[in-house]
């Protein structure tokens, strides 16, 4: 194997690791957008409900 080749196989192993770690972070944000909209949406209820 040449220098090519493992410098080619360096970089798409970095590549592979940057793009799972870019999803994971983009997954752990979404659930956090919803948790919050999930309280949000809970104390809209609420003061609907309760606050007339």
């Amino acid at each position: 194997m040449d220098d090519e080749e493992k410098i080619a196989r360096g970089m798409a192993r970095g590549i592979a690791r940057h793009e799972a770690t870019r999803a994971e972070a983009q997954g752990r944000q979404l659930l956090d957008c919803l948790l919050l909209l999930a309280v949000f949406v809970g104390g809209f209820v609420v003061l609907v409900t309760y606050g007339g």
